[in-house]
């Protein structure tokens, strides 16, 4: 029996990636991708935003029509179902990654870690979202990572710390492994990335005995990583 020869996917076919899109959106992007290219922009933008959000400027609105729209799915898991639905019929998969990190209180940690679990129960049975994924500086002091990578002692109250950031690591990937729903540790900055790596370490030591279940992640410049 022959078997079907391999369809090579081809990236610069803009038809095939672009083919769910109206031109209304392909320009909408054009011309959002034209003016985020400009330093100039980029350096005074987000001053410039912070600003007039203190400030109570009602600009949330163009802000979600525009940049939010473009690079999320939505601001919860309902709010992301368009999206998975869209993206699924292209046969593209949805990861949906709750973009929150660079928090310092032990209530957000919590409640970020819930919401990742959310995400990970959603998952579960569909293959339209075949992964999911979350960041260690999303449940853990982005300071205390800076410190533990540096080889500093932690006091004590940081050690009690950091052991209630792999606590919730370790929750999250119970919950994947309970579903069998893969999960990957994002990739951060080089001055924290030992410190995750040897989280992600000790969760695939501990969830992937029986098939992959969690996977570490590598930012491409990081070179060092090949060796």
């Amino acid at each position: 029996m022959e078997s079907s020869p391999v369809k090579k996917i081809n990236f610069d076919n803009t038809e095939i990636a672009f083919r769910n899109k109206s031109n209304g959106e392909l320009n909408q992007a054009y011309w959002l991708f034209k003016i985020i290219s400009s330093n100039f922009l980029t350096n005074v933008g987000p001053p410039i935003t912070n600003f007039l959000l203190n400030i109570g400027f009602p600009i949330k609105g163009a802000i979600k029509a525009t940049i939010f729209k473009q690079f999320c799915g939505g601001e919860t898991i309902a709010d992301c179902e368009h999206a998975i639905e869209q993206l699924s019929l292209g046969k593209v998969g949805t990861i949906l990654d709750y973009s929150v990190e660079g928090e310092d209180e032990e209530e957000v940690f919590d409640f970020t870690c819930e919401e990742i679990i959310r995400t990970i129960k959603r998952a579960d049975g569909d293959a339209r979202v075949p992964i999911t994924v979350f960041k260690i500086t999303g449940i853990g002091r982005f300071a205390l990572l800076e410190k533990l990578d540096a080889k500093q002692e932690l006091t004590e109250t940081e050690a009690e710390e950091f052991a209630r950031v792999k606590a919730r690591c370790l929750k999250i990937c119970q919950a994947a492994f309970d579903r069998k729903v893969p999960v990957m540790i994002d990739a951060e900055d080089s001055w924290v990335q030992d410190t995750i790596d040897e989280l992600a370490l000790e969760m695939m030591t501990t969830f992937n005995k029986e098939r992959l279940i969690v996977y570490n992640t590598y930012q491409l410049y990081r070179h060092d990583k090949l060796a």
